[in-house]
């Protein structure tokens, strides 16, 4: 029997605790799903987890680890079709999953230690920004309350949360089967209609992806009993990965990337773009954004031939490209498309006009260079943009605004055991090892796994944001500035963007694990800053959307003096008593001073809060939260 809890997070267990007569062990995912650590077995877990027997009420257990992946279509494999067990996460689990995203110290986001104008190793400067800035810095009043949509609004962008569903089929220990399937959601109300047509998709991927589990699931085990070799070291997968490359008042433009791989000789990749009207939620085509649509076409033919060596087309690839424009040939999909702020991107998957080896082939059109192609709605004045960044990937971006394209990547260096170390930053024949800088800021070091952004602001700056994941599944950003040319480490912070996709340099959510009342992951409107590091007009954190389905819900055991009101205008709050037995939902916090929670009326109240600089517990009106509510859900 196996516990474990959302998003490859684990709980903090005793040894061998029990739980209802089922033996639990706790399971470590040293960097990723193919390295399982049992932590209970002193000897195989070379970096134990802390246990604090907290957690046991988040707990949920399943027998031999379900979940799945998926067939590869493409290549046809018919696949018998079994009966499985679905796994099904509780509320509960998803809470301190959703707390471990962000950083394990809830140290406050604006308290972060910088080391600026470090170039190629060498240490120029050290700052230090520790301390709390007050209502003029932020650009809230010193009440601490704002709009909830403050930052959001004025810029036109929506702010979005992808979470990941798991599944997976477990024998011996060994993984033999991995289903993981983005699900993407607004984090912000009032655009019902896109709310749908987003609920739509996520329902539909979910779908497709317990129906792959389900014709793969008794083959792989089938697979495992003949060649369990095979399952050393990887398993089979499918992973439905969606990444939001624009998102305002105009459209939501998504790229669904599916990745398949069942034991053959590569895996199998393909890229497909969505974008949707904002307005009414339907999702647009290619030619519903055109205003020159066979201009688009012969622009796209063109620069085939420009860009790229002609001797990598299959032949008569100028066919199937006509036909994934123009339709009418039943064995061609339509060609795929991303809207961005400042270009189209038109992608060529694998096999469509090349073989596997050559990639996916893309084809970018900037607005500023090809007036007319398209209608000006769907156009922005925007210079500014956001690309996603993998590690050891490259991406090739004019960083300091010469004409001249640099080819950006980084690395990390990790040990044995998959703890990361320094990163290598280059940029074009320049790179930066962040080595020496470690004992002067541990934020300079990479984690399990490390994903990122490159940012380029409408100021020409350009800046690379790196993610990394550390013990507890706690994630920290460090930010490097490209804009000279030569990469220079900025500095580092606790926050994440966690399943929040930057879309734009001047409005994007970062996440923090807050420990007010309970422990839960919440998140502010942040923009690039001066230096290079995100800086915030919020006060107020705000839980995500996942909390609107697993609420942290507390429930008092006395009256309680609260602040209530029916709207976002806190002017307008009058004090009141509520009594012994209420329900208080969680929606957000400043971190020092309030709690706001929902009540079961619709109604919202603010919970007064206090806590010494020594102390370990908040107080409500100066009674313990120990003895005001039933529970606080706090995670060790």
């Amino acid at each position: 029997m196996i516990v474990r809890t959302r998003r490859r997070s684990w709980c903090c267990l005793r040894d061998n605790q029990d739980h209802g007569n089922t033996q639990c062990e706790t399971i470590r995912y040293h960097r990723s799903q193919k390295n399982v650590i049992e932590c209970n077995n002193e000897e195989s877990s070379p970096a134990r987890t802390k246990r604090c027997g907290r957690a046991c009420f988040y707990c949920i257990t399943y027998r031999g680890g379900a979940s799945g992946a998926s067939d590869d279509y493409r290549e046809g494999k018919n696949v018998k079709k079994k009966k499985y067990e679905a796994l099904k996460y509780t509320a509960a689990a998803l809470v301190i999953a959703a707390a471990g995203l962000t950083g394990g110290c809830a140290k406050k986001a604006s308290s972060t230690e910088r080391i600026s104008g470090v170039e190629n190793g060498t240490q120029q400067e050290i700052t230090l920004a520790g301390s709390e800035p007050d209502a003029s810095d932020t650009g809230a009043d010193a009440s601490g309350t704002e709009s909830s949509d403050s930052q959001s609004a004025s810029s036109g962008v929506l702010p979005l949360e992808v979470t990941t569903e798991y599944n997976n089929d477990w024998e011996d220990n060994k993984a033999l089967l991995s289903v993981k399937t983005s699900q993407v959601h607004l984090l912000e109300k009032g655009h019902e209609a896109l709310e749908k047509a987003l609920d739509t998709l996520n329902q539909k991927n979910l779908n497709d992806q317990n129906t792959f589990f389900k014709e793969n699931q008794e083959d792989a085990r089938q697979m495992y009993q003949e060649a369990p070799e095979m399952f050393e070291d990887s398993h089979w997968e499918s992973e439905l990965t969606v990444m939001a490359l624009r998102a305002d008042e105009t459209v939501v433009s998504l790229q669904q990337r599916e990745y398949s791989w069942l034991g053959g000789a590569h895996p199998n990749t393909y890229s497909r773009g969505i974008c949707y009207d904002t307005k009414t939620g339907k999702e647009l085509s290619l030619q519903d954004i055109a205003a020159d649509y066979d201009g688009i076409y012969d622009y796209v033919c063109q620069k085939l031939v420009e860009e790229n060596d002609p001797d990598i087309f299959f032949e008569g690839y100028e066919d199937t490209v006509k036909a994934m424009f123009y339709g009418g040939e039943p064995d061609y999909g339509s060609v795929q498309w991303f809207l961005m702020n400042d270009r189209v991107v038109i992608l060529f998957n694998q096999y469509d006009i090349a073989p596997y080896a050559a990639g996916q082939i893309c084809v970018e059109i900037p607005f500023a260079e090809n007036a007319g192609l398209f209608q000006k709605q769907y156009e922005t004045s925007k210079t500014s943009y956001v690309k996603q960044i993998q590690e050891n990937e490259i991406q090739e971006a004019d960083v300091n605004g010469d004409g001249k394209k640099e080819a950006i990547s980084y690395t990390v260096d990790r040990d044995e055991y998959g703890i990361g170390g320094a990163i290598t930053v280059t940029c074009d024949s320049t790179s930066l090892n962040t080595e020496k800088l470690i004992s002067q800021d541990y934020g300079a070091s990479g984690g399990y796994s490390s994903e990122g952004y490159l940012i380029h602001t409408e100021d020409g700056k350009t800046y690379l944001y790196l993610q990394h994941q550390s013990d507890n599944d706690a994630h920290y950003i460090n930010v490097f500035d490209l804009s000279k040319g030569t990469p220079a480490f900025v500095g580092s912070l606790d926050s994440s963007w966690s399943g929040s996709p930057i879309t734009d340099p001047e409005c994007f959510p970062l996440w923090d694990r807050m420990d007010v009342l309970g422990t839960y992951s919440a998140y502010r409107i942040y923009h690039i800053g001066e230096g290079g590091l995100p800086k915030t007009d919020e006060t107020v954190y705000r839980l995500g959307n996942m909390y609107k389905e697993y609420p942290v819900t507390l429930v008092s055991t006395r009256e309680l003096e609260v602040t209530v009101g029916n709207d976002s205008s806190v002017d307008s709050w009058k004090q009141e008593t509520l009594p012994s037995g209420t329900s208080y939902t969680i929606i957000a916090t400043d971190g020092e001073s309030f709690v706001e929670a929902q009540l079961t009326d619709g109604r919202i109240c603010r919970i007064p809060v206090t806590k010494a600089a020594d102390d370990w517990e908040w107080k409500i009106n100066g009674v313990s939260e120990n003895d005001c509510f039933e529970m606080v859900p706090y995670v060790g």
